[in-house]
Order: C-alpha cells, then structure tokens, then sequence
C-alpha cells in the first residue's frame, strides 16, 4: 500500500521511530525514481537513519536536494527551526515526569508509571531497552526486572 500511495502522491511524509533502533526503509530508490517528477519527500526519521532508501542528513542552509527529479528534505533535528517552540513543547511534555521523579524518587516513580518505566534505557549498567541491546549486541534485561535487582 506505500508504494500504491507514493506512486500517487504530491509529498510523502515520513515519520517512523523505533525506539533505539534505525528506522526501516519504507521507501526503496526503486518507488523514489518512480514517483511523480517534482514530488516532494519529507524524512522526518532522519535523526534515525531515515526511512527512505535516498535519505541523506541535509541542513537549514541547504535543506533539499534532488533524486531522480524528487525533492527530498531531510534535515536533521527539525525542531531545531523552532526552539522556543519546541522548548516549551518538550517541557510541557516531560514536566510531570520530572515532578513524579521528585516526589516519589526514581524507583517508585518506575513502578508506578508504566510509561516512565518504559523510558529506562540502562539501570545500574545493565540495558533495560531491547533495541538498544540489540543494536549493539549486548544483553537485555526488562526494566521491571532491573529496578527489581532481579536477572533474566
């Protein structure tokens, strides 16, 4: 179904995120030379990798560049173009982590919030995210199980 739409579309926008990971290839340089000359294609998971094949980091002062007559705009940290936006954004966001931490310390701030917990990336040395250990080969232990002292 994505090379369906990209064959049709105008722009593509891309935005995939896995967590600690490269993003996927959602479009191959095969679909790219395929698309409709002039087409515009956003990678929005260039931070990552990128999610098409031609994605390449570009920046503010040169933001585009062209593959078989597709424009492409990749750059890297677009909240970069606004930051008292996206200052505040980020803020507005995290707060109530930050203020849970305070309140209840780090462990019981974990076991109380899912969502925190899912956050943890390394406790006590040993990688509680799964994609970060598989990306560099090295061994996963669950996060509710590291707050624990707990092995797999």
């Amino acid at each position: 179904m994505i090379e369906k739409f990209a064959l049709q579309a105008d722009m593509v926008i891309g935005a995939v995120l896995i967590p600690g990971a490269e993003a996927p290839k959602l479009l191959t340089r095969d679909i790219i030379g395929r698309m409709k000359k002039g087409a515009v294609v956003v990678d929005v998971a260039i931070d990552q990798g990128g999610c098409f094949e031609t994605s390449k980091a570009t920046t503010h002062q040169e933001p585009t560049y062209l593959v078989d007559e597709v424009v492409h705009y990749c750059v890297a940290n677009m909240p970069g173009a606004v930051p008292r936006t996206s200052a505040i954004a980020l803020n507005n966001a995290t707060l109530p982590y930050v203020i849970s931490l305070a309140d209840n310390g780090y462990k019981a701030a974990l076991e109380n919030d899912p969502d925190l917990l899912n956050g943890l990336n390394i406790h006590q040395g040993r990688i509680t995210c799964e994609a970060v250990a598989g990306s560099f080969g090295h061994n996963y232990l669950p996060a509710e199980l590291a707050i624990r002292n707990k092995t797999a």
